[in-house]
């Protein structure tokens, strides 16, 4: 009987393993665009003002680093579209599949990224960045906060608290983290201080990344979707879910041993019935007290 038992919790973990990574695919038509077409793009969104003075670097940041400027791309596995929007990010700020994204113009793919960028700027892992001066061996540049932004604060998160470029942590599926992403955007190396702003002038200090005075900060839920992908409502329920089952198991595994225990005649019968009820009602107990 604990063999059939645990045959089942193998079973319900392998039904746990996620797939494995896809390769990029055309979701929509290829239709290619250049570096300048994209920064002229991202001057016409409604992305904040003090991001808008890095539209080279947006630009440079599509072609180097995310789809090549192929509108229709889709990385197998989240991302859409020429600066790559996560299917959290379209849910919420374009309410389309990942399939419409990919056969819209230029300007209407901005748009959508520009809306999901203002709100990963605010990120206290991309003010910690700005405040740290340098990272890696190279000055905090605005292409290098930009990356942070790009990749996802939580990401991010990683590589700062690494406290190194030469890490994985905090790295896309490709293996590049923002440091890669900031050497990337100007075709560099990492091995010089990357280049800010649409003049290229080189700068040790970061972007004025502050909201201008008529920016709307996001909510908890619209930031919650920017830095994880998802938005809160999917979160609960995936953590509801899991706890469901987790409680189901403990249920189980609980009753198992109070049965083993009646068989080898260490419990009499009337004893089984009360400890299985008893342990029943605790577990619901606690399950909806988690709830509330």
């Amino acid at each position: 009987m604990t063999r059939v038992f645990f045959r089942l919790l193998l079973v319900l973990a392998l039904f746990s393993v996620g797939c494995g990574s896809v390769s990029a695919q055309q979701m929509g038509s290829k239709v290619m665009v250049t570096a300048a077409q994209v920064a002229a793009a991202v001057a016409n969104s409604p992305l904040s003002p003090a991001l808008k003075a890095y539209a080279a670097d947006i630009g440079n940041l599509a072609i180097n680093v995310e789809s090549g400027g192929n509108l229709g791309v889709y990385n197998g596995t989240c991302c859409t579209g020429v600066l790559q929007v996560n299917t959290g990010g379209l849910k919420t700020y374009c309410q389309c599949t990942p399939q419409e994204y990919a056969n819209m113009s230029l300007q209407q793919q901005v748009d959508i990224w520009a809306q999901v960028t203002n709100v990963n700027a605010n990120n206290a892992t991309v003010c910690q960045l700005m405040g740290l001066g340098s990272f890696g061996g190279h000055p905090v540049t605005g292409a290098m906060v930009l990356s942070c932004i790009q990749i996802g604060p939580g990401n991010c998160a990683k590589t700062v608290s690494a406290g190194t470029c030469a890490t994985s942590a905090g790295s896309d599926g490709n293996g590049n983290n923002f440091c890669d992403f900031a050497a990337k955007i100007n075709g560099g190396t990492g091995s010089s201080p990357v280049m800010v702003g649409d003049g290229g002038t080189q700068s040790g200090a970061a972007p004025p990344l502050l909201p201008a005075a008529n920016y709307q900060y996001p909510s908890v839920e619209e930031a919650f979707l920017a830095g994880a992908g998802v938005d809160v409502g999917q979160s609960k329920d995936a953590i509801l879910s899991a706890l469901s089952v987790a409680m189901f198991l403990w249920s189980a595994w609980v009753a198992l041993a109070q049965y083993l225990s009646w068989r080898k005649g260490r419990i009499d019968w009337m004893t089984l019935q009360n400890n299985i009820v008893s342990s029943t009602v605790l577990t619901l107990l606690v399950f909806v007290i988690t709830l509330t």
